[in-house]
């Protein structure tokens, strides 16, 4: 089976931001680090010589976003489950946690965790492991209430038809659920759960101001030795490490599982175009062949080594046609010039 493309003129488009985004983005962080050379040289050997010791700092921050993102999937799908049940009060009980988390910050629910924990310490708990403790069910509760709105409205997006299908061959409600409602939901929600984590492994670097010393800590206490812009430097490259792979994979996830007439959608392939008009249209992202197609519909497009085809051959055209619906349209007609013999 042959495999689908998206259309030309998309693809068209979407290369053309992404070259103007790059180029913006060159741009901006070619120019900062031309004036803060002129003052200050970075130092490349700085960079190259301290960048492995924020490796390990990176993956307590990877390894702390995996664990609670995980557990929190667990709780969102099951509070997402719950506040599509009929039963009001159980609905009604799911949906104040989940609003109640959602609309606090994230910082705050840290703060208030470490308060907590600061008069507790469960099983006696060193003061570094109580700190990762109280990060890690921080971004826990927090992941789970938006994982929860997540599964929620993709459980609610497939078709109450196809439920109904589903009951009137003989399966219940559970069967249902496992052979119909959960493949669909699975895969309406990869697109947010994964941006989900990439937010979550960015807020990550607020578990700092608690003391975790995660990558962003890492970084703040390395900068204490006045290379500010190498260390942060070192910081982006790292998150950015982390967080394109991710979202690329996903990606292709997404489009290799998609299903038909849910989530995102792959048009029918478009005509392959090649040579200079092909280059123009990759660079510019404007389909030429629309506006010459609009202009053959309208009747305006030459033709080439036609004189009836040229521009003033079809300007002739359309005056002689309407001149001629009028004659047809009036009540008097002139007479067909009749040829005498000499």
């Amino acid at each position: 089976m042959e495999s689908e493309t998206p259309p030309l003129r998309p693809r068209i488009e979407q290369i053309g931001e992404k070259v103007a985004a790059v180029l913006i983005i060159v741009l901006v962080i070619g120019g900062l680090l031309y004036l803060l050379n002129n003052s200050s040289p970075i130092d490349v050997a700085y960079i190259l010589r301290e960048l492995p010791s924020l490796l390990g700092p990176a993956s307590l921050t990877l390894l702390i976003t995996i664990g609670s993102y995980l557990v929190g999937m667990g709780i969102g799908f099951f509070l997402g489950w719950l506040r599509t049940l009929r039963f009001l009060p159980v609905r009604a009980l799911a949906t104040g946690w989940v609003e109640s988390i959602r609309g606090t910050p994230f910082l705050v629910q840290l703060y208030l965790l470490f308060a907590i924990f600061s008069f507790y310490s469960p099983g006696n708990l060193s003061s570094f492991d109580r700190l990762r403790l109280t990060g890690f069910l921080a971004m826990m509760i927090n992941t789970g209430a938006y994982q929860a709105e997540i599964f929620r409205a993709g459980l609610q997006s497939v078709p109450v038809g196809q439920v109904e299908a589903a009951k009137s061959v003989g399966l219940g409600y559970w069967g249902a659920m496992r052979t119909v409602i959960l493949p669909q939901a699975v895969r309406v929600v990869i697109p947010p759960l994964t941006n989900e984590f990439i937010l979550m492994l960015k807020a990550s670097a607020l578990l700092s101001v608690i003391g975790v010393h995660e990558l962003t800590d890492a970084a703040r206490v390395l900068s204490f030795g006045g290379k500010f812009v190498e260390v942060y430097v070192m910081v982006t490259i790292l998150y950015l490490l982390m967080t394109v792979p991710i979202a690329k994979v996903v990606a292709w996830l997404e489009r290799r599982y998609r299903i038909p007439g849910l989530g995102m959608q792959q048009e029918a392939r478009a005509r392959p175009i090649g040579g200079s008009r092909a280059i123009v249209q990759r660079l510019s992202g404007i389909d030429v062949s629309a506006f010459r197609a609009r202009a053959a519909n309208r009747g305006l497009e030459p033709s080439r080594g036609s004189p009836a085809g040229s521009w003033r051959g079809k300007s002739l055209t359309w005056l002689k046609t309407r001149l001629g619906m009028k004659a047809n349209g009036s009540a008097s007609q002139l007479p067909a010039p009749v040829k005498s013999n000499p």
